[in-house]
C-alpha cells in the first residue's frame, strides 16, 4: 500500500518538478547573441560542475518558423545541456521544441532526449556561440 502511494505521488509530483524547473529556467535568461539567420540565442541557470563541466539551458528563438531535423516548423527550441569544456563536446539531456496552436499560442509540440545535430549548422549553427559563452563562466 505504502510503496503504490509513493509511486502515484511521484507520478504526480514529476511534471509539477519538471514545470517549476523550467519556470525557473526562463525567469534569468541572458541573451548572448544570435544566428546568422537571425535567431536569437539565450542561456540561463549555468551549473559548474566537477572536471571543467557545466550545465546550463540554452534558448534560440528562431526569427521566422523553421523547419529542423526533428520537424517542424517550430519557433523556439529550449535544452538542457551539459558541456564538457576540456573536450569541446556537448550533450542534450532534454529538449523541447515549441511552435504556434492555431490561435498563435505558444505550446510544446515536440520533447526529445537525443538530438545529433544540437547547436550545429542544420539548427541554426548556435553551438560554438553557447560553448564558448558556458564554459567562459566561472
Amino acid at each position: 500500500m505504502k510503496k503504490s502511494l509513493l509511486i502515484l505521488a511521484l507520478i504526480i509530483l514529476a511534471p509539477v518538478l519538471l514545470l517549476t524547473l523550467t519556470v525557473h529556467a526562463a525567469s534569468d535568461w541572458k541573451q548572448i547573441g544570435e544566428t546568422p539567420s537571425g535567431a536569437t540565442v539565450s542561456v540561463s541557470s549555468i551549473r559548474v560542475r566537477k572536471g571543467n563541466q557545466r550545465a546550463a539551458w540554452v534558448r534560440v528563438q528562431y526569427k521566422e518558423p523553421r523547419r529542423l531535423p526533428e520537424g517542424g516548423p517550430f519557433i523556439e527550441m529550449r535544452a538542457r545541456v551539459r558541456y564538457a569544456c576540456n573536450t569541446g563536446t556537448s550533450t542534450p539531456t532534454a529538449i523541447w521544441l515549441y511552435s504556434l496552436d492555431r490561435s498563435g499560442k505558444m505550446v510544446v509540440t515536440k520533447k526529445a532526449a537525443h538530438d545529433d545535430q544540437f547547436g550545429k549548422e542544420s539548427e541554426g549553427g548556435f553551438g560554438p556561440m553557447v560553448q564558448q559563452y558556458v564554459c567562459r563562466q566561472k
